[in-house]
């Protein structure tokens, strides 16, 4: 039975007068019906890529990604206000600025695990790296806040050599992964709990997501900051107080997270300027509420994406 046949794979060579992507007659340099460019000789030359190619999209990309950046760091909720304004083409896509700030916190050296507890509450947005030990049990001890895992962990060295290296190397790394991945569900929960909190004055779930987004973005690109600075202060302090240093970088790193987030939420839930003019108005006093709800809620998060994680690992062993 014939099959139909693409106007891509009909056309091995390119022709000038038909666009290559779907074949429509080219008018001009560009398709009309989706915008493919049209090669020619001149195209085709080492000179024209280096100079309309290379050039052009490093710096038009480049010139996004500072743009953005500036914007994320220094304006808090300010990005989430443009995008819902229709303003959206000068600055990155929400979830490619997530995944781009991801990509530079990989590639830059970490402090390790920065969390500033209060007992068994985490004061982080995001998870950070899930704990690692020399052997499962004492990972499980410090993941096992629900009291679930011990079980779980039990029935499973019925079968299963949970002691040996290479049970415990398999463990850790499926942990990092599972964690890894899980994480992202966070921004989703995160836009709910807010979709719960201001679903009044936001009607529609994607504002909070990508309100959400953002706020992610900030803190895994301001996350980026800790492992030189750390590395640099212990340097100079010949490596004496290491507790005291990281500490103080902890709770300087959660202190502007808390007044981040305020300024963001005021930014983009409370428009009106006037009604947050004084630090006793309903918008002050209503977000810092919600931002002690969304740590506490946070906490329940992170507790829940770790628990969930090792039982995955300990199945996966």
């Amino acid at each position: 039975m014939a099959s139909a046949i693409s106007p891509r794979e009909q056309n091995t060579q390119p022709n000038a007068g038909v666009c290559a992507e779907c074949g429509t007659p080219l008018s001009g340099s560009f398709c009309s019906q989706c915008g493919e460019h049209a090669l020619d000789r001149h195209a085709l030359t080492l000179a024209h890529f280096l100079q309309h190619n290379l050039l052009h999209e490093l710096s038009h990309v480049d010139g996004k990604i500072f743009s953005t950046f500036r914007y994320l760091l220094f304006r808090p909720g300010f990005l989430t206000v443009e995008y819902f304004a229709g303003r959206r083409r000068r600055y990155i896509n929400p979830v490619r600025l997530l995944l781009t700030c991801l990509l530079i916190l990989a590639l830059l050296p970490s402090p390790g695990n920065m969390i500033m507890s209060i007992g068994k509450v985490r004061l982080n947005l995001l998870p950070p790296g899930p704990p690692s030990a020399n052997n499962i049990k004492d990972t499980i001890d410090k993941l096992d806040v629900l009291g679930i895992l011990g079980g779980l962990m039990a029935r499973e060295a019925q079968h299963k050599d949970l002691q040996a290296k290479s049970s415990v190397e398999k463990f850790n790394h499926e942990l990092k992964t599972y964690v890894t991945v899980l994480s992202f569900s966070i921004v989703v929960l995160m836009a709910i709990f807010l979709a719960l909190l201001y679903h009044r004055r936001r009607p529609l779930f994607v504002e909070h997501l990508v309100f959400s987004l953002h706020l992610a973005s900030f803190v895994v690109l301001f996350s980026s900051v800790p492992g030189p600075l750390f590395i640099g202060l212990v340097k100079l302090s010949h490596g004496r107080a290491l507790n005291a240093i990281g500490g103080a970088l902890a709770f300087t790193l959660i202190a502007t997270q808390v007044i981040y987030l305020y300024k963001a939420m005021l930014r983009f839930y409370w428009t009106d300027a006037k009604a947050k003019a004084h630090w006793w108005s309903l918008p002050r006093w209503s977000t810092s509420l919600s931002i002690l709800a969304i740590f506490i809620a946070n906490s329940g998060f992170i507790t829940i994406t770790y628990a969930t994680g090792a039982a995955i690992a300990l199945w996966r062993v």
